[in-house]
């Protein structure tokens, strides 16, 4: 998916930190601190919240006080049909498409009168990775 509007070349190096690690998740902090991000901290944010508007990357709330993060999508509406897993250790964030998950869906509707957003829906724990260290 290509960007719509003006494009420069510090807004396509941008996108390509998200395209490069797709699994992972970036605070816009963490962006600005990035040597190959030649952009001031407003230009960040904006850009952030442009790409966000063109389902270029989602915007998922951080645990904690991390805040806002940011994570590549190349289709975001496909995302919004799943619940996702996020790694406490490394950050990354996995997209998980399992029929259990529908069954625990329908569970908490049927038996507790809630309907869950799924799409906005994280579950946090470690990665195999991650718990092996």
């Amino acid at each position: 998916m290509e960007t719509r509007g003006y494009n420069t070349k510090q807004r396509m190096s941008l996108l390509n930190i998200f395209k490069e690690c797709p699994q992972k998740c970036f605070s816009a902090k963490e962006l600005i601190r990035m040597p190959e991000v030649n952009l001031g901290e407003a230009t960040v944010y904006r850009t952030l919240s442009k790409f966000e508007k063109e389902g270029l990357i989602k915007k998922y709330i951080g645990s904690n006080s991390e805040g806002a993060l940011y994570q590549y999508s190349e289709n975001q509406e496909e995302c919004n049909h799943h619940f996702h897993l996020k790694c406490t250790g490394c950050g990354t964030l996995i997209h998980m498409d399992c029929h259990l998950m529908d069954s625990f869906k329908d569970h908490i509707k049927d038996e507790h009168k809630f309907f869950l957003d799924i799409g906005k829906t994280t579950l946090y724990g470690l990665c195999d990775n991650c718990n092996g260290k």
